[in-house]
């Protein structure tokens, strides 16, 4: 997934199978929170003992060095999978070791940098395996989160506050309200004392994103209307210009069940005419031509709109191409079929500057929404699997 906030990365799971999306973990990695295949998902606890009994995973006992050798050892293996399963099932018993590993060299006694690395390598681990749902790794983040912050090592327990919001975060149905109101607080003190910093509204965007996905969208509406307001009132420009995102992110958080307003030009820069469209299921596509996961999305997209446009489906798509000839060129070789809001005058140079992209805080693509006949928005998520699912239910089986 392309994304607006930017999370610096100094690396990223080796042949893992997610979208880098950015969950607000500083100078580690970006992470999505996104399905994998069900079948890594559905045999954890083999994936566990697979990681501890075979030979390729299983981590020697030794010094933290020896221990470490084993560790890039493996980071450095580039194996020929037969298919994507063995893909995912080596990313996860990769990781696995790596939580392995972290408990062997914080079990030693040793300095504090290393206990500081190995604290960093097992948190980092069992993050990216919560933050794809395998197992109960959510949990087991959490309760390391929690035995770590209490280490006697200062270092070690600074570690945990990289991962403390991110863990929360993927931890987010399981908390109290109190708590859920205390992570906004946490995120509203760490943007204002930080002076409105990337870093921090990064976090603070992911905090409301997901209030807003795991069903608190008033929560989120709240969080992001907080920090609107407070930096409409920073005597910063720059910070000021923050208002208007964080204005855009809580109306979005607020779409479920809510009418849509779209306005904007066509390619032909003609008034694009919204209200011809009611009456029609219609997915609302934001997207871009230099957005991988947005060209992986599309054969989903252009089969679903196969099948179903014949029953009332239509597909608007919102381009944030920073310019129109890379748009033009992909749209006449995939023969796309429905209309494209573009902005030639606003987006020249700057994709994200899209009026409808500004007025809806999208900080992400793909952002497929779905609307019903009404206008109404019926979902947020409306890709892969779930798109054809809800096209059934609201016009009926495709023939």
């Amino acid at each position: 997934m392309e994304h607006l906030f930017v999370t610096s990365q100094k690396t990223r799971p080796s042949r893992f199978a997610c979208l880098i999306a950015g969950i607000g973990i500083p100078a580690m990695m970006a992470l999505a929170i996104v399905p994998i295949a069900t079948e890594a998902q559905d045999n954890p606890e083999n994936n566990v003992k697979q990681a501890e009994t075979d030979p390729d995973y299983a981590v020697p006992d030794g010094t933290p060095d020896e221990i470490m050798e084993f560790v890039n050892e493996l980071k450095g293996r580039r194996p020929k999978f037969a298919n994507r399963k063995e893909t995912l099932e080596h990313a996860i018993r990769m990781h696995r070791a790596f939580i392995v590993a972290g408990d062997k060299i914080l079990g030693q006694e040793t300095s504090e940098k290393v206990a500081a690395n190995a604290a960093q390598m097992k948190l980092s681990a069992l993050t990216i395996l919560a933050a794809n749902g395998i197992g109960d790794a959510a949990t087991e983040a959490m309760d390391a989160a929690k035995k770590l912050k209490s280490d006697e090592r200062k270092s070690v327990a600074k570690v945990v506050d990289q991962f403390w919001m991110p863990i929360q975060i993927i931890n987010l149905p399981k908390l109290s309200d109190a708590d859920r109101k205390g992570m906004s607080e946490q995120v509203v003190t760490s943007v204002t004392d930080s002076h409105f910093s990337r870093e921090a509204m990064g976090v603070a965007s992911q905090l409301g994103d997901a209030l807003a996905n795991k069903g608190f969208p008033d929560e989120a509406g709240d969080l992001f209307g907080r920090l609107a307001k407070l930096a409409s009132e920073s005597e910063d420009e720059n910070i000021q210009l923050s208002a208007k995102r964080f204005e855009g992110q809580g109306r979005r958080a607020r779409l479920p069940g809510q009418f849509m307003a779209l306005s904007g030009k066509n390619l032909k820069g003609d008034d694009f005419d919204w209200a011809s469209y009611r009456g029609k299921v219609v997915l609302v596509d934001f997207w871009a031509t230099w957005c991988g996961p947005c060209i992986a999305e599309l054969p989903n997209v252009k089969a679903n709109y196969e099948k179903y446009h014949s029953k009332g489906f239509e597909v608007v798509g919102i381009s944030l191409d920073r310019s129109r000839e890379p748009l033009d060129k992909f749209i006449e070789k995939e023969e796309i079929p429905w209309a494209q809001m573009y902005d030639e005058e606003i987006q020249n140079g700057k994709g994200w500057n899209h009026p409808m992209a500004e007025y809806f805080g999208i900080n992400a693509i793909p952002a497929a929404i779905l609307v019903d006949k009404e206008g109404k928005v019926v979902s947020m998520r409306a890709r892969g699997p779930e798109l054809p699912k809800l096209l059934e239910e609201l016009l009926g089986k495709a023939e």
